[in-house]
């Protein structure tokens, strides 16, 4: 039986331990890991369903498929003017994404809160392996802006099928998505095993 008297200092050792143990898992994740999980659908396709992130600022990795040519999947984000607009674009390292070319891959749309828009296409193709969850992606469209005060909105848009990660922020912290609901590995895995046909 323990005894009270020693349970003050185990307890102290245990969280002393948890905490290591959580330096130790952060750091041997990687970037998408860090960002927390959304998975989009196609009840997100129009503005006005967008999940929406009250602190663009913090890290999230919203997944999500173009399912038919055309087709659009939203995201928006407030900030503030002193913050930046982080963005980054990934497909997973698959077919049939990484045969697309650069023509096919899904574009970024980004409406700023005074509705300036601009477009980024893919710029770049770098491997990044994610060995947390043991999946694979590239990446080829980055971004940072200077913010304005508002809510922006993110739209990504596709001329062929195929999955994409959306990244929005670069400060890791726990975080909040209105209209929309935080993911686990498992769902992230499910959506990594699933071809973009499957309609979601």
């Amino acid at each position: 039986m323990t005894s009270k008297r020693n349970w003050p200092a185990k307890a102290k050792d245990a969280l002393a331990g948890t905490a290591r143990q959580a330096r130790v898992f952060l750091a041997v994740t990687g970037f998408l890991f860090l960002h927390i999980p959304v998975v989009l659908t196609r009840a997100n396709a129009s503005r006005g369903k967008a999940p929406r992130l009250p602190d663009g600022n913090i890290s999230f990795a919203f997944y999500g498929d173009i399912d038919e040519p055309g087709e659009t999947r939203s995201v928006r984000a407030d900030l503030r003017a002193d913050q930046n607009l982080f963005v980054e674009l990934l497909i997973p390292k698959l077919s049939p994404e990484q045969d697309l070319t650069e023509a096919e891959l899904p574009t970024l749309t980004i409406e700023s809160p005074s509705g300036r828009k601009q477009v980024l296409t893919a710029s770049k193709r770098e491997t990044f392996d994610e060995p947390y969850t043991n999946t694979s992606y590239l990446s080829y469209l980055t971004g940072r802006f200077p913010a304005e005060k508002g809510t922006y909105t993110l739209t990504v848009s596709g001329r062929a099928k195929a999955r994409f990660v959306l990244a929005v922020g670069d400060d890791e912290r726990p975080g909040d998505v209105f209209e929309g609901v935080i993911g686990s590995v498992a769902d992230v895995h499910r959506w990594y095993g699933a071809e973009p046909s499957t309609a979601r």
